[in-house]
């Protein structure tokens, strides 16, 4: 789904795709995307972990959090680690462009159900 939304922005380029946290990591490690969509709840390191990992080795890296458990509580831990934008899975078809755009502008974008 992520990527079907975003590969039809013309302003984006999905540049890999992870099926785990700990791809992720490896994947952002040789692409140096301005942007990095997780998932909360992914195998091997949950999104929170491979958002750390990712903002130690690229702090450049905008880091946009979706996830189906959207509280506040969950906002705050991915703040702490400088995730930009935070959005409930319910949510992303309406806004992971807008959060997208926020987080490469270095703007904070949060939606929770």
């Amino acid at each position: 789904m992520v990527r079907s939304v975003l590969q039809v922005h013309p302003n984006f380029e999905v540049c890999g795709e992870a099926m785990d946290g700990a791809q992720a990591v490896e994947e952002a490690k040789k692409l140096k995307p301005d942007v990095v969509v997780l998932n909360v709840t992914m195998p091997v390191l949950n999104g929170f972990e491979a958002a750390r990992e990712i903002k130690a080795i690229l702090p450049q890296s905008a880091i946009v959090i979706l996830s189906q458990k959207a509280d506040l509580e969950f906002v705050e831990q991915a703040k702490k680690i400088g995730v930009r934008a935070y959005v409930a899975k319910s949510r992303a078809g309406e806004a992971l462009v807008k959060a997208v755009e926020a987080a490469v502008m270095g703007e904070d974008f949060i939606l929770i159900e």
